[in-house]
């Protein structure tokens, strides 16, 4: 043989070799392939195990809610064959509860529930054994407890009751009010101190909130009452500023009504029900003594804070106080009552009290 024809019959067959180890690798790795998803390789029994192909459970069984006297309970029932260990945390409107399984588990479909009070909750997992229950409240409540069994979690709690705050801006309109120190009047100071401070309330998530007047309109005392007659409010608070000749004298001061000795206008009301009157009298001193405990660490204040004068404002039944912001007669009175500083401390002192106020009557 040639040696030309001898390199051309050495490439050929290096050609022919390459082929036939190529064809040999691709039906070894299909073998392979064939054997792993069928579990037959070498002789072994092999099946691949992957998470889709174990049979998870569903450990909840039912949620519901449930009443007992006033209270309410938040249930969550689990099924029989499974144990579980609760960490449960207590949020200011839900609940977190993170559950630790003694086996692998899937998380529920989340399902709403059709209550005034609750919005919702759902399901985290965290790894295969492990999920977190969050309950969604629409309102702060109060929880009362938190038991668990070896089958059922039930978390307690109570409805908080919003009080509602009746706030009079006093005067208004064609009724401007005293004259400020720099020339302002007492309806404008009244007005934005009723805006601010029902918005210091709601924001506490404790109170509802009706103003007798949100512009600068001009109301009847009659008007006035009505409107915090129909709103079934809890507690009366009139604003006003004071004035006085004397430019020097300054301070809060807080007004209740007299006894009934003391009324020269003595409803048939009054007379046939002194008791009622004396009743809601002791609520409105009581709270305008604790917001007078309250004042002195937040604004200045008058030697004699709490006063009693017969006013037709505080004529309704429930408890009601007139609150005398200032002296705008008063140079610094005046300052600070143009002040947002000063009337954010003058409300968060309001807010303490009624705070303050509604607890201890609950308690008693």
């Amino acid at each position: 043989m040639k040696y030309k024809d001898k390199k051309v019959f050495m490439l050929l067959r290096s050609i022919i070799l390459f082929i036939t180890l190529c064809l040999a690798c691709s039906y070894t790795h299909l073998s392979c392939q064939f054997s792993e998803n069928t579990g037959a390789s070498s002789g072994l029994n092999y099946k691949k195990t992957s998470p889709n192909n174990l049979k998870l459970k569903n450990p909840i069984k039912k949620i519901y809610l449930k009443r007992e006297n006033n209270k309410c309970f938040f249930c969550v029932d689990f099924i029989d064959d499974i144990s579980f260990t609760p960490r449960i945390h207590m949020l200011s409107n839900g609940a977190k509860i993170l559950l630790s399984f003694s086996e692998a588990v899937i998380a529920p479909q989340t399902k709403s529930i059709n209550h005034s009070l609750i919005k919702g909750y759902f399901f985290e997992k965290f790894g295969d054994a492990s999920l977190m229950l969050v309950l969604a409240l629409k309102e702060n409540v109060v929880f009362t407890e938190k038991v668990y069994t070896q089958n059922t979690i039930k978390i307690g709690f109570m409805i908080s009751k919003k009080r509602v705050i009746a706030i009079d801006a006093g005067h208004g309109g064609k009724d401007p009010g005293t004259r400020c120190f720099n020339g302002d009047f007492e309806k404008n100071i009244t007005l934005v101190m009723a805006i601010e401070l029902r918005e210091c309330l709601l924001k506490s998530g404790k109170y509802r909130v009706m103003l007798t007047r949100d512009n600068d309109s001009f109301l009847s005392i009659d008007e006035r009452k009505t409107k915090i007659d129909s709103a079934k409010t809890d507690l009366l608070i009139s604003l006003h500023t004071d004035s006085n000749n004397d430019k020097n004298i300054r301070g809060i001061s807080i007004y209740t009504l007299p006894n009934l000795d003391y009324l020269t206008k003595l409803s048939k009301k009054y007379i046939d029900n002194a008791d009622n009157y004396y009743r809601i009298l002791a609520k409105s001193r009581k709270f305008a003594n604790i917001l007078a405990g309250y004042i002195p660490n937040m604004c200045k204040i008058s030697n004699r804070p709490c006063r009693n004068i017969e006013l037709k404002i505080l004529k309704v039944d429930l408890p009601a106080i007139l609150l005398e912001l200032g002296c705008v007669s008063n140079k610094i009175d005046n300052s600070l009552l143009h002040s947002k500083d000063f009337r954010d401390k003058a409300n968060r002192a309001i807010l303490y009290a009624l705070n303050d106020f509604f607890e201890k009557e609950e308690n008693k």
